[in-house]
């Protein structure tokens, strides 16, 4: 749970997926950007047209919704405060690190206006967040800015799509994957398999390789190799993920798919 101390005059704070807030005074000064905090339910959305540099763009609307691009696109987050002479939004942080990166913002921004640019550099899921000061009279007459509005948006980061490439003649093909990805997957927050990077074996009944390969960065591989019965041993190179060896009897007519789905160690 993600929680922010707040003191005096209004409580804000994130539980699971919903935010509550105290004091109809505030509530009334921020009228104006109810869609901020407002919840939505959470879909996976894909988003378009941000024009050159960005792949992808979201802002205040997209707030409680995942959202998903592909490695390799860059997503712009512009977040616009209500008015003016409000606080702004603070830069947006991904929760971890490693799934996405900071990139060059070539965006003209207005007052008012805070925008990050991120790269998708590996696939997984992150949450991406930013929040606002909220400023309300105190009960001095001064100004108090104890208590904030946040915005979080889950970021799906998926492989490049591509079509697997069959060996030619007969062979084995497929794909090598990884999961969970995260200890508990949650109603619109996806948690997809990630393709593992790989050398990938084949072995007669004697033990001997006969071919070997490496998947790419979408896990796909493919094996090309004689009609028979085989072992195919994925060696990630690292304890983890543990990966099992599996049986395949390869047809004499065409090349035979097999996906290998490997044990992340995520609890």
């Amino acid at each position: 749970m993600e929680k922010w101390r707040v003191s005096k005059v209004v409580a804000v704070f994130v539980a699971g997926s919903a935010i509550l807030a105290s004091a109809s005074a505030v509530a009334a000064a921020e009228r104006s950007a109810a869609p901020e905090s407002r919840l939505t339910k959470a879909t996976c959305i894909v988003t378009r047209g941000a024009g050159p540099g960005y792949d992808a763009t979201i802002g205040n609307r997209q707030n409680r919704s995942a959202v998903c691009v592909t490695i390799g696109e860059r997503l712009l987050v512009l977040l616009k405060a209500p008015a003016s002479n409000t606080t702004r939004w603070s830069t947006v942080r991904p929760s971890r690190a490693g799934v996405v990166k900071i990139a060059p913002l070539t965006l003209m921004l207005v007052s008012g206006e805070t925008a990050t640019n991120f790269e998708a550099i590996r696939t997984g899921t992150v949450e991406l967040r930013s929040k606002r000061p909220v400023c309300a009279p105190s009960a001095g007459g001064s100004t108090s800015c104890d208590s904030f509005i946040v915005w979080q948006v889950t970021l799906v980061v998926r492989p490049r799509s591509s079509a697997l490439v069959e060996p030619p003649g007969t062979g084995v093909y497929g794909l090598v994957s990884a999961g969970p990805t995260c200890p508990v997957e949650q109603v619109g927050k996806p948690c997809p398999p990630e393709p593992v990077v790989a050398e990938v074996r084949a072995r007669d009944l004697a033990g001997l390789t006969v071919a070997t390969t490496r998947t790419d960065s979408s896990g796909s591989y493919a094996l090309s190799i004689p009609p028979g019965t085989y072992t195919l041993v994925v060696s990630p190179g690292a304890a983890l993920p543990r990966c099992p060896s599996e049986p395949v009897a390869v047809p004499s007519r065409s090349p035979i798919r097999v996906d290998i789905s490997c044990d992340s160690g995520i609890r």
